[in-house]
């Protein structure tokens, strides 16, 4: 099938090798993959692009066409490679020969690679110039994803979502698998951003999924997940899109996420928590029949409008409050409207919560 031929640098980094070589502006965009239907599932399911930033490196590439710089790419090849020595002198120089038939997949650079695209459309005359490509052999796909993750984490601002979506910890993983495979989750969490415009498609970020799954599994950060874990986690939030009416509804797009946080509590990041908050003390109290019990949040009344049951906890004089006393009111709420006891100090709490915010 041929190969393509790469003057190359060859490096080593740990245990593995890597090759620098140069690439024209106009291969970057052609040779180098990111979430095309080529790449793995695998791969693709955590990788993301932000707009503005592409738009911003665009913007700066065409403002600075005759004195830009941009960063050198990162790149993994998934095939054996194969590099000739120049000269026994110079052995770290040499020619690089990968298959046409290999996927090269960008771990770094997708939005200066997007950006490029955009630059080169309009000014096609600088194709020709180069940018610098560590290209990391990886035939059988066991560093990738790794190695995407841990470039992103390094160079992110570093939200809560984002830190999510890059960590290695076994909660981190399975709350990504959530937003996957789970019905309410799928295609409604933002990823990156840690909150949610107002004509946004997203009903959660992914930091708000994670602390509820942390609260409802009572978990640490690094501590592992069991398969038990993992199996309840699931349940849980595939069983409440079904008892919920509001999120059974915009499972089926019948109403979109905007009018949810708009009109309902319980598209909000505080009763989220509270919900597993509240699952984890049932949980906890009836192992055995948890989930028919969780059938009784599918009679409440979410919406905003119930101010006799939200106002003082969630709802601050009608705006959704985020505190930490919130937090504990709306789980109390629940917990008593799942037939759960309520400690005498959770009482004790909730009265004295409850008439602070009652005095004018």
């Amino acid at each position: 099938m041929g190969n393509y031929s790469f003057l190359a640098i060859s490096g080593k980094q740990g245990d593995f090798q890597y090759f620098i070589i140069q690439l024209p502006l106009r291969l970057v965009t052609r040779l180098l993959l990111f979430d095309e239907v080529e790449v793995p599932d695998t791969l693709r399911k955590i990788r993301s692009l932000d707009p503005g930033l592409i738009e911003s490196t665009a913007g700066y590439l065409l403002a600075q066409a005759k004195d830009y710089v941009l960063a050198p790419f990162v790149a993994t090849v998934h095939s054996q490679v194969v590099f000739t020595e120049l000269t026994a002198e110079h052995s770290e120089i040499g020619w690089l020969s990968v298959p046409f038939t290999a996927a090269i997949i960008l771990q770094h650079g997708q939005h200066q690679r997007a950006a490029l695209q955009q630059f080169l459309a309009q000014m096609p005359e600088r194709g020709n110039d180069t940018l610098p490509v560590m290209l990391v052999p990886d035939p059988d796909f066991v560093r990738s994803t790794r190695l995407y993750a841990d470039l992103q984490q390094m160079t992110t601002l570093g939200t809560r979502s984002q830190r999510v979506l890059y960590a290695h910890s076994d909660l981190a993983m399975f709350v990504r698998q959530l937003a996957v495979d789970v019905p309410l989750f799928q295609d409604r969490i933002e990823l990156e951003k840690t909150t949610i415009s107002n004509r946004s498609t997203a009903l959660f970020t992914l930091s708000a999924v994670y602390q509820a799954t942390q609260a409802l599994l009572h978990m640490q950060k690094e501590e592992a997940l069991t398969a038990e874990q993992a199996l309840r986690g699931e349940q849980f939030w595939r069983q409440l899109g079904e008892i919920i009416p509001q999120w059974s509804q915009v499972i089926r797009s019948e109403v979109t996420p905007a009018y949810l946080r708009e009109n309902y509590v319980h598209a909000h990041t505080v009763t989220l928590v509270a919900i597993a908050l509240a699952g984890q003390a049932l949980i906890h109290a009836h192992p055995e029949d948890w989930s028919k019990r969780l059938r009784m949040l599918g009679s409440i009344d979410w919406s905003r409008k119930n101010t006799r049951l939200w106002e003082g906890r969630v709802m601050i004089r009608g705006r959704m409050s985020k505190t930490h006393d919130s937090l504990k009111l709306t789980t109390i709420a629940l917990k008593r409207a799942m037939g759960l006891t309520i400690t005498e100090q959770e009482r004790a709490l909730e009265q004295d919560l409850l008439s602070l915010h009652d005095t004018p």
